[in-house]
């Protein structure tokens, strides 16, 4: 399989990070930083959270890398109009970083690890390029921790399909609890791992993010062949035409349409309540 960044880079979703700020999505990180610092952001995406951090450290410089130009031009331009001069935006690989060992004070990452299929091989290069006595802090969200209600069955389906969908790009909805571990088996030290959780609201924000990025899946083929769609429905249909148990079958079998629909219609609900966990990572690179 080949890695995949599941949100993709609609508008849709790119308008959805950049909701993000440093003081929303990066407060962890916020009392290591200090002006003058040389920060490099890893995944910067829209620029939103790293635009925060240079104005953290300036006169410091900030270095944000994303490996899709889309995102990296519309960094480059929110921190043109918002007059932040000491950030610079490059498209880069976090497994194959274009800097010189030792270059950055300071290393962020937030929302990439769980996309990562060598996660282990990226924090070799945050190693190599941060400096001896450098601090480098993770962020990614944990499946597991997830809060939802009131729930269906077909709203679980639909969380249960995207978790599927970012499992079958290579990621790891499950990466949060494993920052710790991950750090300090890449020989970091002093590690302190903390969590915390967004609550969203409106609720529309994430339901509408998920609904558009079910349907718009490239995941036909498997997702067929997992039964998870409409397809999958039509095949079991003809093909257990003569059994009763399985038109039961297929008629319990989850499809795109309603999962979305699900998710749309739960964004309505005057109860509806959806909180998402973080988990948040920080360590230093011993000195040599």
């Amino acid at each position: 399989m080949q890695e995949k960044y599941t949100p993709g880079y609609s508008s849709n979703a790119t308008n959805f990070m950049a909701k993000r700020s440093l003081d929303t999505h990066g407060a962890f990180f916020k009392p290591y930083l200090r002006p003058g610092m040389k920060l490099l952001d890893c995944g910067c995406g829209p620029g939103t959270i790293a635009l925060g951090l240079a104005k953290a450290i300036a006169p410091g410089t900030l270095t944000g890398i994303d490996r899709e130009a889309s995102q990296i031009q519309i960094a480059a331009e929110s921190a043109f109009t918002q007059g932040v001069s000491n950030a610079n935006f490059l498209e880069g690989n976090i497994y194959a970083l274009s800097f010189p060992d030792n270059s950055f004070d300071a290393i962020f990452s937030h929302a990439l690890f769980e996309h990562l299929q060598e996660p282990a091989q990226a924090l070799r290069e945050l190693w190599r390029v941060l400096k001896p006595g450098g601090i480098v802090g993770l962020r990614s969200p944990d499946w597991g921790g997830f809060l939802i209600a009131p729930s269906t069955p077909e709203l679980e389906k639909a969380f249960s399909y995207y978790k599927w969908l970012q499992q079958q790009n290579c990621g790891n909805p499950y990466v949060g609890r494993e920052l710790r571990a991950l750090l300090r088996q890449s020989g970091f030290t002093n590690i302190k791992a903390s969590a915390s959780y967004q609550c969203y609201e409106p609720l529309s924000e994430a339901t509408e993010y998920l609904a558009l990025l079910i349907e718009a899946s490239a995941k036909v083929d498997q997702a067929v062949e997992e039964g998870w769609t409409d397809e999958r429905c039509l095949r079991w249909s003809l093909s257990a035409a003569v059994r009763a148990a399985s038109r039961r079958e297929v008629r319990a079998t989850p499809t795109l349409t309603a999962m979305s629909h699900a998710l749309r219609e739960w964004s309505q609900h005057p109860d509806g309540f959806f909180a998402q966990a973080w988990c948040e990572v920080v360590g230093w690179k011993r000195l040599d």
